[in-house]
């Protein structure tokens, strides 16, 4: 194929071409033509539009503020709860306890938080239940031990001695601290008990013998020149015996000294105006009132066979 030829067909080509990209451009702008008149044309023209009202010139969309709910507050005359004897508990006592505590702030106890609002009931007990207090009387059951029963004397007796005479009502302390009481004041009770069981009259006997005994040393002075002037004594008793005898130090026998002291002491307290009968026999009888007078000094009797 010549040159000329194939020059003439690339013409051809070309222009066919041209002819095609027109076609095709005019049929679009009929299409987007036709498409803005039927948008112009419609009676609502907000339906075929976009919505542009959430956006800002400055491309943040607007915040929706939320409106906070209404506060709604409850009367005085409901009932919020109830004291330990079922009185109802009014909301004007806790918006009048509240007034008075925050020294006018708050006055109103629904504005508060649940907990606080426990908080202020439970004060208003505690006022409700000293104001009207009422103590049981003293022969009272106020609790029993294995059957046996404590009275509130007892335990009010109790209470006064642990507190210094501070607390003097049983029925004044909380709940808690009445049961720690009545557990300290069983303890002897119980402790008597098992000493009833397990211990003879006769190991009870010498148990009280020494708690008598114990006392009467903490009554009972013993000075030092009373226990040198005992061992001065015995050491002469012990060299007029044994002239050879080695004599203990005076400090090595302190406590010896001290309690042989306290039990002549002791012994002569007890025997101190004592009214003593001796019977001889079933005839004769003989009294003295002298714990000193030994029997070698009463009269002398006469027997009767």
């Amino acid at each position: 194929m010549s040159l000329t030829v194939q020059n003439k067909m690339k013409k051809i080509f070309i222009v066919f071409g041209l002819i095609s990209f027109l076609g095709v451009n005019l049929l679009s702008a009929d299409a987007l033509k036709n498409s803005l008149n039927n948008i112009l044309n419609t009676n609502d023209s907000s339906s075929g539009m976009v919505n542009l009202n959430g956006v800002n010139i400055n491309g943040k969309p607007k915040r929706k503020i939320r409106k906070r709910p209404t506060f709604k507050s409850r009367s005085g005359k409901t009932v919020i709860g109830h004291y330990d004897d079922g009185k109802s508990v009014l909301k004007k006592e806790a918006d009048k306890y509240i007034k008075k505590v925050t020294k006018g702030k708050i006055k109103d106890i629904d504005r508060l938080p649940k907990k606080q609002r426990l908080i202020v009931l439970k004060d208003l007990q505690k006022m409700y239940t000293i104001k009207h207090f009422k103590s049981r009387s003293a022969t009272a059951v106020v609790a029993t031990v294995n059957g046996r029963e404590i009275h509130k004397k007892e335990a009010d007796t109790f209470l006064s001695s642990v507190t210094a005479g501070q607390v003097k009502d049983f029925d004044r302390l909380p709940k808690k601290q009445r049961l720690i009481l009545i557990k300290d004041l069983a303890k002897p009770i119980l402790l008597k008990e098992a000493a009833d069981k397990n211990v003879t009259d006769i190991e009870k006997e010498t148990i009280f013998k020494q708690i008598w005994v114990e006392k009467q040393k903490v009554k009972i002075d013993v000075s030092n020149d009373e226990m040198l002037a005992l061992y001065e004594i015995k050491k002469s008793k012990t060299l007029a015996a044994n002239p050879q005898a080695q004599i203990p130090a005076y400090i090595s026998l302190g406590n010896t000294l001290k309690n042989e002291i306290l039990e002549k002491k002791m012994m002569d307290n007890l025997m101190k105006d004592v009214n003593i009968t001796v019977n001889l026999d079933t005839n004769v009888s003989i009294e003295t009132s002298d714990s000193n007078e030994s029997l070698d000094k009463i009269p002398n009797t006469k027997e009767t066979e």
